[in-house]
């Protein structure tokens, strides 16, 4: 089995590289890549992974980009990890003033829409707890129960993470707030894969619900993506149909990820159990040398 979409404690996964690695192998997996978000630390720390892992490991990082003022991930697997390590520092900020900034920005919005915190709830921000800034202003947020008739709809309420991509990074949403300036625009990103000698992904496209067709089919016409992510947990039948058409019509690279985040992201244990199911090690294409 595969699984090229894992997050570790080197971004916002609870799980170091060892547990992962040993996970990975009694699940008999064989191949599978470590994609955090902005930065591939995770291979800088794996040493003697063959103790621990007896299948293939892939380079990977899940990189965020702007894409027509709209907040997207893209995943590059396959590079030089020493190039992709000295090419971040021109595309994001220290992540201590990253953070700071996106905070306090979502919560000068929610308070502009008339949300309740606590006085002392940006003093109380630990980086070193929260990875994304974003998650924990979303839990001091649900502190309050009458800040729910703000959110439109439960799913947002619950999981910061679709929060995010449906308000937060929707130009259509009251709370939409552009981080254009804080973080590269696609074309970017993808040279700085491509450059490091990596591969470029579209991950989860239909996360991001009524601008995902035009999301898709504007990196696939205008940049030189090199596969999309078309086996994703909460994907449909339907869906992933549709994103293999996708690819075999205009000669691209499929994959597939659980998106795994450990316990820092519950939900995705229940979907991930439909995703080991996938006979991936048949269905996903792979570069020339990615084979286990």
């Amino acid at each position: 089995m595969t699984d090229l979409h894992i997050h570790s404690n080197c971004s916002d996964g609870s799980d170091d590289w060892k547990t992962i690695l040993q996970r990975a192998e009694n699940l008999g997996y064989s191949l599978i890549s470590i994609t955090d978000h902005d930065n591939c630390d995770v291979y800088e720390q794996i040493s003697e992974p063959e103790k621990y892992f007896s299948g293939r490991i892939i380079p990977g990082i899940e990189a965020q980009a702007y894409y027509d003022g709209i907040s997207i991930e893209l995943l590059g697997f396959g590079f030089d990890v020493g190039k992709m390590q000295k090419s971040l520092p021109a595309l994001y900020l220290p992540s201590e003033i990253l953070n700071q900034t996106v905070m306090l920005r979502l919560y000068d919005k929610c308070v502009s829409l008339g949300m309740k915190f606590a006085p002392d709830v940006i003093e109380r921000y630990d980086r070193n707890k929260y990875f994304f800034a974003t998650e924990y202003l979303h839990g001091e947020m649900r502190k309050f129960a009458e800040n729910r008739v703000l959110v439109p709809d439960i799913e947002s309420w619950g999981h910061e993470n679709i929060f995010f991509k449906r308000h937060t990074s929707n130009p259509d949403s009251p709370f939409y707030i552009d981080f254009s300036d804080l973080a590269p625009d696609a074309e970017k990103v993808i040279d700085t894969i491509h450059l490091a000698g990596g591969k470029v992904f579209v991950p989860h496209i239909f996360q991001y619900e009524k601008h995902s067709e035009m999301i898709l089919n504007g990196l696939a016409d205008n940049y030189e993506i090199d596969g999309i992510e078309c086996y994703y947990p909460s994907f449909s039948e339907t869906q992933i149909d549709y994103l293999l058409d996708f690819c075999h019509r205009r000669n691209l690279l499929v994959s597939g990820g659980s998106d795994y985040h450990g316990k820092n992201r519950p939900e995705i244990w229940a979907a991930k159990n439909r995703f080991d199911t996938w006979d991936l090690d048949n269905q996903i294409s792979y570069a020339a040398g990615w084979h286990a």
